[in-house]
């Protein structure tokens, strides 16, 4: 990942979300450094919203028309969320092409505010299908949300798809204390 590459996609961010942004570094033993990108209040005020950069850096056979970048945004204030995106990010660099409805899974909780250690991909809800696509001089990026769930609803989202998860009374896309919809009745 280069310097250029960094600037260019952090200003990208910035322009578009109006906010400046934090930035902390993720770094993996024999894995690619992976810069997160902490945008405070935003979507709205109570809200972080961390970017990785550097995932798209990588190569894969299904990335034809851009590469992902990986997004949380969360009524949150734990910077972990974005420490678990860069962790997935250099876990699967090479590997995984974080398409829309692919689910993910790690051994312990993806923050201190939560339980949850699994996510979906998904458009982010906050942007629209023109907003999630970025033409930077070297390469198209296309953000890709990340969506917190409880190990136990992993089994729940594959059956049902993600429109009908989506659509579960008590499932809230920002919300990574909400219930696990797994266990209501």
């Amino acid at each position: 990942m280069n310097k250029e590459f960094e600037r260019e996609w952090l200003l990208a961010l910035e322009k578009r979300f109006g906010v400046e942004a934090t930035i902390a570094q993720i770094t993996l033993e024999n894995q690619p450094r992976m810069l997160i990108y902490y945008f405070q209040d935003f979507p709205a005020k109570g809200m972080l919203t961390a970017v990785t950069a550097g995932l798209s850096s990588a190569s894969h056979p299904d990335w034809q028309y851009g590469k992902p970048e990986l997004c949380f945004a969360l009524n949150t204030s734990d910077s972990k969320w974005g420490t678990a995106a860069g962790y997935l990010a250099q876990v699967f660099f090479n590997q995984k092409p974080f398409g829309y409805e692919s689910s993910f899974a790690m051994q312990q909780p993806m923050s201190g505010d939560s339980a949850m250690n699994a996510c979906f991909v998904h458009r982010p809800a906050f942007l629209n299908n023109e907003q999630i696509k970025f033409e930077l001089k070297d390469r198209t990026i296309f953000l890709a949300g990340l969506f917190p769930l409880y190990p136990e609803e992993i089994s729940l989202y594959e059956s049902q798809g993600v429109q009908n998860f989506w659509n579960t009374p008590g499932f809230d896309p920002y919300n990574p204390r909400r219930a696990n919809l797994a266990l209501q009745g």
